[in-house]
């Protein structure tokens, strides 16, 4: 049964955005070089540099209905990280979805699934990366 935790403390995004402007390598190898997106997992357009809160959500392949239920407890200035609780390349998020997240203030979400409208997302200019581009949903 999925769990939804809500209201959980969020970091001040003053800090998180000094960390957005001190770029990645800075970060993770201020941090003791921790905490790096895996190499397979890429923006969707460049540039892309964004800082915020981790809104996690675990999704079941081909399903994204959690994105729904962790859109509903997004806070301005939260990213969405997704991963699913096994491999697979759907695309999870759109452009409805990020015209929802937008609204709530979100700044833009991490995949480890596919996500599609890879041409609005860029138009959009809201930052993503995944995994995979795939047209597929469920």
């Amino acid at each position: 049964m999925p769990l939804v935790v809500r209201n959980t403390p969020r970091t001040d995004l003053a800090i998180a955005d000094g960390l957005a402007q001190a770029g990645v390598a800075t970060v993770h190898e201020a941090q003791g070089r921790t905490g790096l997106l895996r190499a397979d997992i890429r923006p969707v357009f460049r540039p892309a540099q964004i800082g915020g809160n981790a809104l996690t959500c675990e999704v079941a392949p081909g399903d994204n209905w959690s994105i729904h239920v962790a859109v509903e407890q997004a806070r301005p200035g939260d990213i969405l990280v997704v991963t699913p609780t096994s491999p697979c390349d759907d695309g999870y998020l759109g452009e409805l979805l990020a015209e929802s997240l937008r609204a709530h203030g979100v700044r833009g979400a991490v995949l480890d699934t596919g996500i599609r409208d890879v041409a609005t997302l860029t138009r959009m200019a809201f930052p993503v990366w995944s995994r995979a581009i795939s047209a597929r949903a469920r």
